[in-house]
């Protein structure tokens, strides 16, 4: 992200201006996990630091800055995690698509309603290449290049790229961490099944938990995804007895009604451009730990 400075004044001062909103506190956590280039020049990332008005500053990575840690609503549906000349993370409420087609509303694409987003905030027309997707039902950070090169480099290296996710479950594993392989393949009535051996269509898939905490009468498990078949977590718990709450495809308890309580929580990754390591992450609202048996969550926010 690159910036020209509308006045003279610290790098404080210049980060609090260029994220509208923010504290000083967290102005300082940017600063303190940034790398800043002022003018073609790398310079000490000290918050008192004086910058010059017309100078361009240039932010290379975020690195667990957590900018745009709250959540999604109806009247913010868009929350930015990071963001700089050649991608963007941002996180997909549950209920809508990652990546609709062109007959699709605005409202019903995630990768839509963030192209109208940068465009209205930039006032330039934006385009983005999505990198990978999540489930309609899962919320999480997704990722979007800002070129088809970087959206190419970045696919190139997809199994290099940490992704944790948080998961609800109905029971407790036995163990309580493990990893579960075996092929995926479809099945009938939009499901993905399991088997033990390769058969025809049949992809390897590979799940790696670790059992966290009990919340209430519901158990939390961290999850490492080590491939990206589709509804893969949702396969594999289910399939060792542990449901994910409200996944009723999978065999949960039809009593929570609506969100399925699983999120994409961590992306840590080489950066294609800059090839700093970057980790980006985010902590699911209260409501996604305390799911409701008494009426319609109503998820879709949009």
């Amino acid at each position: 992200m690159k910036y020209t400075l509308k006045n003279k004044g610290t790098l404080l001062e210049t980060v609090m201006e260029i994220y509208k909103g923010i504290s000083r506190q967290k102005a300082k956590q940017i600063i303190s996990h940034s790398q800043f280039v002022l003018n073609g020049e790398n310079i000490n990332h000290h918050p008192l630091q004086m910058l010059e008005k017309g100078s361009i500053l240039e932010i290379i990575s975020l690195e667990k800055t957590g900018i745009g840690s709250s959540i999604p609503t109806g009247k913010k549906p868009v929350v930015v995690c990071f963001e700089d000349d050649s991608l963007i993370i941002a996180i997909k409420p549950a209920g809508i698509l990652s990546c609709g087609n062109k007959e699709l509303s605005v409202n019903n694409s995630y990768h839509k309603l963030l192209e109208n987003y940068i465009s209205t905030r930039d006032r330039k027309k934006t385009r983005l290449w999505i990198v990978h997707r999540l489930d309609r039902e899962v919320e999480g950070l997704l990722m979007f290049a800002k070129s088809e090169k970087t959206q190419r480099l970045i696919k190139n290296g997809w199994e290099r790229v940490t992704k944790k996710y948080l998961a609800l479950t109905e029971n407790r594993p036995d163990p309580s961490e493990g990893i579960i392989e075996n092929w995926l393949r479809e099945g009938p009535k939009q499901t993905v099944i399991t088997s033990q051996r390769e058969v025809p269509g049949s992809r390897i898939s590979r799940t790696e938990y670790r059992y966290v905490k009990t919340e209430k009468s519901y158990h939390l498990l961290e999850i490492l995804l080590h491939t990206g078949r589709r509804n893969q977590i949702r396969v594999h718990l289910a399939g060792m007895g542990c449901p994910i709450v409200g996944d009723r495809k999978y065999g949960a308890d039809a009593e929570v009604v609506r969100q399925i309580r699983l999120a994409a929580v961590m992306l840590e990754f080489e950066h294609p451009m800059s090839h700093k390591r970057i980790a980006v992450s985010y902590k699911p609202s209260q409501r996604f730990f305390r799911p409701s048996k008494s009426s319609d969550e109503k998820y879709k926010i949009l």
